[in-house]
């Protein structure tokens, strides 16, 4: 049996202006609920603690390969699922009654080889984005990177911006691509070059401010009160490194 992976809620930053937003959305589109993929990583599990402590939606259901115990508020609406995303039948059974759908899987070559990495992090992704849209999702959330593109000459941007471009082609009533530069987080397989990159990145934003990289838990705090926002029409909009910094910093105060 898969070891659980421990979510904790603890000392999780909202901010007045989040809590605000949550509690407007709650009282404005009540019986919402959000669906995570890819919740037991770095960014994903901040996705999901904010869901959490946000108290905004009434179920939040973390499908994931290994068990997730979660400790934290309003841990009665949790719900976790193994998923199969290679199963897009099941999967479009299993998300159907879930208004908001939050993508963050992914993989890297260095874990998975080339292949693998294409597998999940095209393959499994535009399964799951199709299950969705079959399950007649409102509003589909995803975790991409900075510079994807998909006429890039680089493998890694270009499987990203191939994915964006067909997401965004589906039909979704709501599309929000978050395109956030290196990711800063204590790391369980924290690799020698992010290590490096590490050190260096402080010195980095000195010269360009919150563009070059960015704390899971801002992406997690970012996608989440993104989903607050009230549109009236079908949109597809794209999130920057910047454009998080920014409305984290802006909802503190």
């Amino acid at each position: 049996m898969s070891t659980a992976v421990k979510i904790a809620a603890d000392n999780v930053v909202l901010g007045g202006a989040f809590t605000k937003c949550a509690s407007e959305f709650k009282a404005r589109a009540p019986g919402k609920s959000a669906l995570v993929l890819g919740g037991t990583g770095e960014s994903g599990s901040e996705v999901v603690k904010h869901l959490m402590t946000s108290g905004a939606f009434d179920k939040v259901t973390v499908f994931a390969r290994r068990p997730v115990e979660y400790t934290g508020p309003n841990a009665e609406t949790l719900v976790y699922k193994p998923v199969n995303l290679e199963d897009t039948e099941q999967m479009e059974r299993d998300f159907a009654g879930h208004t908001h759908a939050f993508t963050c899987l992914g993989t890297t070559r260095a874990k998975s080889g080339k292949e693998g990495f294409y597998k999940v992090d095209h393959d499994y992704i535009l399964n799951a984005a199709r299950a969705c849209k079959a399950a007649e999702i409102e509003h589909y959330s995803i975790c991409s990177t900075a510079g994807a593109d998909k006429n890039s000459m680089f493998f890694y941007t270009k499987t990203k911006g191939e994915v964006e471009s067909e997401i965004e082609d589906m039909g979704f009533p709501r599309v929000s691509v978050f395109r956030p530069g290196m990711l800063m987080c204590d790391r369980k397989e924290a690799r020698l070059f992010e290590r490096m990159l590490g050190y260096v990145m402080p010195a980095l934003n000195v010269v360009v401010p919150n563009r070059l990289s960015v704390p899971t838990s801002t992406v997690g705090w970012a996608m989440v009160n993104n989903a607050f926002k009230k549109v009236d029409t079908p949109i597809v909009e794209e999130i920057s490194n910047l454009d998080m910094v920014n409305a984290f910093n802006k909802g503190q105060q």
